[in-house]
């Protein structure tokens, strides 16, 4: 076996290539970026790196997220098969090592072993001199497992002129740069993508036509090698506005794409999986457990639960299915029947948001739910500060918006923003799902515009926290026997010996300004019936 050959466990690694050979002889090829990371745990072997440590040596030019390292370390895992946790170990809040005692250098014998390690060195850091610029350069092969690739092709001048040519190339540029903001989505450019790594890849492409008064931009995603259209739009004005038609073409396609929960990919691929049952990865079941998620009803919340706990036996480090499963037992708590279940729903929805946050605190559906720790720990300041955030780096994605909307304006004193998130979310998704009522309803009864909340709550899924707050907004409306039916709905989804108020301070997460004017409502229903 030639030196550039390491065996990690029972599978071994080829440092020039980055294939990794299982033990019985199943291949994978790394991606540039999942290799480099190894080449780093390599050199570093028994070391802990910390994900600030691996960006700097693996992306030493380009601004990437903390998600891109978590993604390389979930892809090497996965490679690495039943090993996968027992070599690569993570270390809370510090970084990842690689087991030193599972490392062996394939050398000449006659080779001394200070020697073997001195080559080796030699070795990975040439490979990762060439790493860095495989990141740019070289064609990536798709995962075996998981995320959807996307391809992003320069738009196509159909007159063929130097202007029109470079503003396409610029579109895919951006575009590309967009969508890789998501981490669930595997983004490439056709300039140096491999058509053969995925047949399964999904191409997004455009034109561009100036006549010398107007202009028509059109995009298109296609899926698999028989170009199936799976979205199409067209954008069409006055040539001199090329640049308010390229924003608005951005915005549409990430709004699109983007959301994991709503986006075309998203439902696509949801589609798909109902024809191989038996290939289901963590990011499908991942997908199937936000389907049931969003029926709101117990049997829906309970397979939802069993998914994400399947996908995270998977990939425990699988931050976007803690997220969920927090959220699935926040609806879980609301629809419990015994004090003891909403406890432990309580607990479990702790332990998933600490989890989620520890592995990704910079995704912003994450942000969305650590809101509710920063609430139950007092400090609404900090609560602000993520919702914000969160807010920001979503600002295209309407599932996010809809998110810090309904989650998390109960939490902070946002007001007016939280209506215009939710807003925004209706604009950039033409067909809502329900429960973007509910965002709406929550955001606009907190900033007191109670006819708009009144609207969207009857609109929304009626879970515990709906109906109780559609309460208090038709009795602020002054229509106290519409107020007192609902009431009675909530307080019949409640758990035994359990009270609105009990619930809310349980919860704990709420502004206290906004408890009291709730309480202040609810009372009022109950005063007069």
């Amino acid at each position: 076996m030639e030196p550039e050959q390491i065996k990690i466990g029972a599978s071994s690694y080829n440092v020039f290539t980055g294939v990794l050979t299982s033990g019985d002889g199943h291949s994978v090829a790394l991606r540039p970026q999942t290799a480099a990371v190894l080449r780093e745990l390599l050199a570093h072997r028994g070391d802990v790196l910390s994900r600030e440590d691996i960006m700097s040596r693996v992306w030493p030019t380009t601004t990437v997220t903390e998600d891109s390292v978590t993604q390389c370390i979930r892809e090497i895992r996965a490679s690495l098969g039943e090993e996968g946790h027992r070599l690569l170990k993570t270390f809370p809040k510090r970084g990842y090592m690689l087991e030193p005692s599972g490392i062996e250098i394939a050398a000449d014998k006659k080779q001394g072993g200070g020697r073997r390690w001195t080559q080796l060195a030699v070795f990975i850091g040439l490979a990762a001199l060439a790493a860095v610029a495989s990141v740019l350069l070289w064609p990536r092969t798709a995962y075996q497992d998981e995320r959807p690739v996307i391809v992003v092709s320069p738009f196509l001048d159909l007159y063929d002129s130097e202007k029109w040519s470079r503003i396409g190339n610029g579109l895919a540029n951006e575009l590309s740069a967009a969508l890789a903001r998501n981490d669930w989505l595997d983004v490439r450019l056709a300039a140096i993508y491999d058509a053969n790594a995925s047949r399964d890849a999904y191409m997004l492409n455009g034109t561009i036509s100036a006549a010398p008064e107007t202009l028509r931009l059109t995009a298109r995603l296609t899926e698999g090698t028989e170009g199936r259209i799976v979205w199409s739009e067209v954008w069409e004005g006055p040539v001199n506005e090329v640049f308010a038609m390229q924003a608005d073409l951005l915005v549409k396609v990430e709004a699109t794409i983007a959301p994991a929960w709503t986006g075309v990919v998203a439902r696509d691929t949801l589609g798909k999986l109902d024809a191989f049952p038996g290939t289901l990865g963590a990011f499908d079941l991942y997908l199937l457990a936000i389907e049931q998620k969003h029926l709101f009803t117990p049997e829906g919340l309970a397979r939802s639960q069993t998914l994400l706990e399947q996908a995270l036996a998977f990939d425990p480090e699988y931050a976007r299915a803690w997220t969920a499963l927090a959220v699935v037992h926040l609806l879980q708590m609301e629809g419990a029947r015994t004090v003891e279940s909403f406890a432990d729903h309580l607990l479990r929805r702790i332990t998933a948001t600490e989890n989620a946050y520890r592995l990704s605190p910079n995704d912003p559906e994450t942000l969305v739910q650590v809101t509710f720790l920063m609430g139950r720990a007092g400090n609404h300041a900090a609560a602000e500060a993520a919702l914000r955030k969160a807010a920001e780096l979503g600002h295209n994605n309407p599932d996010i918006l809809a998110q810090a909307a309904w989650g998390g304006a109960r939490r902070v004193s946002v007001g007016e923003d939280a209506v215009q998130w939710a807003l925004r979310a209706y604009e950039l998704n033409p067909a809502p799902p329900p429960w973007y009522n509910a965002a709406l309803a929550t955001a606009a009864f907190y900033a007191e515009d109670y006819e708009m909340a009144a609207g969207a709550y009857a609109k929304a899924p009626p879970v515990t926290e709906v109906l109780y707050r559609h309460a208090a907004t038709m009795a602020a409306l002054g229509d106290m026997a519409s107020a007192a039916r609902l009431l009675e709905r909530a307080n019949a989804h409640l758990p035994e010996g359990m009270t609105i108020a009990k619930l809310e301070a349980a919860d704990g997460a709420t502004y206290p300004p906004y408890v009291s004017r709730l309480t202040a409502l609810l009372d009022k229903i109950d005063s007069i019936h």
